[in-house]
């Protein structure tokens, strides 16, 4: 293999090198004439003369590119498969949508002023049409990605070559043009331009991604550098009309293609890429720093309509609109004075606030690797504060529950669950109903008042694919499984509480609660609204404890609602609906004895010792019984006290010693009940540390038993509940799949014997 060709220029260099003799090109075939519907051939001549190899039949095949190379003799060739590597690149993202976000994810990322820093220039990130203007014609060939970034960009020979690596500066962003870049580049277009400003107008940088730059021998991402922008055009020409760069010269030329019948030309994308340049150089000039992408062409690969011309080709403007409606939800942490445009449109990012009614902040610790029920009241280095977001989304609640073209019914109401990560707060996970995820009830209409719940990963301790669409905790180097039943059992906790709360504000009735989310739909939004960031959101203070069935539970009773200035939208409570709280049922007071009627008296007397009489028979043990006795091996019911005779113990006791026996069982619970109850008070005093704002993270003591132990035994129960309901509900539409299955077979069985 030849030793491969330096693809950079550097600044000290003042010219090219000479030119190698040219060798001339094979004669083709001379054709008569064009048939009707042939394209114009492009002015090869324009570009340069051109090398034909016979047995690839490809023009001016590149020599591989650099990779990375972990050993000490340095970068070397690469033999991976350029067209494989293409081919698996452009199948790691859902839709265009999700590649978009990655190039954006890098823009934001180099845009967004880092912690501990300081700088005047506010973060600037544009997206805008690339327009090619001739005369009074204007025509759109793709998409442009451009943002400014607070410090020094990676070397394009670094980000580019290095196919499988992807080394972050600030391990807490979520991509800084790695492999990520180059995978969303090559899933929406077929060939992309790289421009870089990085320090003075002296210093630009150009990088191609372009499938036609691959083959099987390696993969081919070319960059250059130039040091001057008066003379760009004239050293770019100079330079692509060298042999070795053939193959770069045909992408140039081809960008300068603007229309689907017109010719490529290599002057023309020439100055088109000037063009873009001294746009950068002018609009950033109070920026040393500058990156865009652009992306020519842009398609959409999912697409399976038959027509690519004219089905798969994704218009811009149905780009930049989807763009317009969907960054603002899937940023959370962009504050006022970042400059974000979409074509000529500004981007608030105030999404969650605007819809959510009693929007509030909660911080619980998260553990890693250690199990959340091992030493609960302790903090463990593993441990880690996770921000929680809550409310009830006032657009969603109004929405109806039934397509208006199909009539078939939709879940919108549901609580759902967003999970946010990193700096710049990228929306990684949506979820319409998590109530199964978080082993809610499921069932009926319980979470079903539009509750929204966001999680806010801002220090980046949730292990995320490379790809920003999902959670994966397998990638975890040990204790994924702990992270995650840690992760969620915490989550559960606050969503619990935080809808029993507001539930208990009107009685309980969930009716009551919907009614009142929905007549904030129509609400004016007041002006001066502060983006997430900036917020100051409601919050708790409160005590949770862990019960005996290792769950966790919040006192209700010692909640103390500290409210936010930024929470715009409240929900009052209505003092004349009383909460269902569970009451002791009262026992009817036994009949007085007066001494006014002693013959009534003395009937009274009879009839009591006719119940003596027929209670000491009935509990008689050679008596008959009225119920059968627990036979031999049957378990003990709850209640059945027998002894070791078999038989129960009030069977052994006179009337007058079960008397004296109940007196006795009455003081000594009522001495273990005020015992409890000071226990509970020292335990509160002892272990009841109050968190600090905004936080809920003050446990209670472990094992001990409150006043409302009865109240948390029934809540773990109806969870249980809903855990086998949700469960049950599963497996009766997998047995449902499967009587439709053994239909099918047995249609299909009878069409073959027929």
């Amino acid at each position: 293999m030849t030793d491969p060709i330096d693809l950079t220029l550097s600044s000290d260099e003042e010219s090219p090198p000479d030119d190698p003799p040219q060798p001339q090109p094979q004669p083709q075939p001379q054709r008569r004439g064009r048939r009707r519907g042939d394209q114009p051939q492009p002015d090869l001549g324009m570009i340069v003369p051109v090398n034909v190899d016979e047995r690839e039949q490809e023009v001016n095949l590149p020599t591989p590119t650099l990779t990375n190379n972990d050993t000490d003799e340095g970068l070397k060739p690469s033999t991976t498969s350029g067209t494989g590597l293409w081919d698996l690149w452009t199948r790691n993202f859902k839709s265009p949508l999700f590649a978009l976000l990655d190039l954006i994810d890098n823009s934001v990322d180099a845009a967004l002023l880092q912690k501990g820093c300081k700088s005047d220039i506010p973060g600037r990130v544009q997206i805008y049409r690339d327009v090619y203007k001739h005369g009074r014609h204007s025509y759109t060939t793709g998409l442009c990605i451009r943002n400014n970034s607070m410090n020094k960009i990676t070397s394009l020979d670094l980000a580019l070559n290095h196919l499988f690596s992807s080394d972050k500066v600030t391990p807490n962003t979520i991509g800084e043009n790695g492999v990520g870049m180059k995978q969303a580049a090559a899933s929406l277009s077929d060939m992309t331009f790289v421009l870089v400003k990085n320090g003075s107008n002296e210093e630009l940088e150009l990088g191609i991604i372009a499938k036609v730059l691959q083959n099987e021998v390696g993969c081919f991402l070319p960059c250059f550098k130039f040091n001057d922008l008066k003379n760009l055009s004239k050293k770019m020409t100079e330079m692509f009309k060298q042999s070795q760069y053939a193959s770069v010269a045909k992408c140039v030329a081809e960008y300068g293609k603007v229309t689907t019948d017109g010719v490529p030309s290599l002057d023309k994308g020439i100055e088109r890429l000037c063009k873009h340049y001294e746009d950068i150089c002018k609009k950033f000039h109070d920026n040393p720093y500058v990156f865009e992408v652009i992306l020519d062409k842009v398609h959409d690969r999912n697409s399976k309509q038959a027509s690519r011309a004219k089905d798969k080709q994704a218009t811009v403007a149905e780009i930049m609109k989807t763009l317009q409606n969907d960054i603002p939800m899937r940023y959370l942490h962009i504050d006022d004075t970042f400059k974000f445009s979409v074509g000529k449109k500004e981007l608030t990012f105030r999404y969650w606030q605007e819809r959510l009614v009693e929007f509030t902040q909660i911080v619980v610790p998260v553990r890693s690797k250690t199990p959340w029920h091992e030493d609960f009241a302790t903090d463990m280095p593993d441990q880690y504060d996770l921000r929680i977001f809550l409310g009830f989304d006032r657009f969603r609640i109004a929405e109806s529950d039934v397509e208006p073209e199909t009539g078939i019914k939709k879940a919108n109401k549901q609580c759902s669950l967003y999970i946010y990560s990193r700096m710049s707060g990228r929306m990684i996970l949506r979820e319409k109903d998590c109530r199964v995820r978080l082993r809610l009830n499921a069932g009926g209409t319980d979470f079903c008042q539009a509750l929204t719940v966001i999680i806010d990963d801002v220090d980046g301790h949730l292990p995320v694919n490379p790809t920003k669409q999902d959670v994966v905790f397998s990638n975890q180097s040990q204790g994924g499984d702990t992270h995650e039943e840690n992760l969620y059992t915490m989550v559960r906790t606050v969503v619990a509480f935080y809808y029993t709360h507001h539930k208990k504000k009107y009685g309980g009735k969930k009716n009551i609660l919907t009614s009142k989310i929905s007549q904030f739909v129509d609400r004016e939004l007041p002006d001066g609204m502060k983006s997430c960031a900036n917020c100051k959101l409601t919050t708790y203070e409160a005590f949770w404890n862990q019960t005996n069935t290792n769950m966790i539970r919040v006192d209700h009773s010692k909640v103390v609602e500290e409210p936010g200035v930024d929470t715009v939208f409240r929900l009052l409570e209505d003092k004349t609906l009383k909460s269902p709280g569970r009451t002791a049922r009262k026992r009817k007071p036994p009949p007085t004895k007066t001494n006014s009627n002693p013959e009534a008296e003395e009937e009274l007397e009879a009839t009591d010792k006719k119940r003596s009489k027929k209670d000491t028979k009935r509990h008689s043990p050679t008596a008959m019984r009225s119920t059968p006795r627990r036979a031999a091996g049957r378990p003990k019911k709850y209640g059945d006290d027998f002894n070791d005779n078999g038989k129960s113990d009030s069977e052994d006791t006179s009337s007058e010693e079960r008397g004296d026996n109940v007196k006795k069982s009455k003081s000594v619970g009522k001495s273990c009940l005020d015992l409890c109850l000071s226990s509970d008070d020292e335990s509160e005093s002892r272990y009841g540390k109050k968190s600090r704002n905004p936080k809920i993270i003050s446990p209670g003591p472990k094992g001990k038993e409150s006043n409302e132990a009865l109240e948390n035994r029934i809540d773990e129960l109806e969870i249980e509940n809903s855990i086998l309901k949700a469960k049950t509900e599963t497996l009766q539409e997998e047995l449902k799949a499967a009587k439709r299955n053994i239909r099918m077979l047995e249609r299909e069985i009878q069409r073959a014997e027929e």
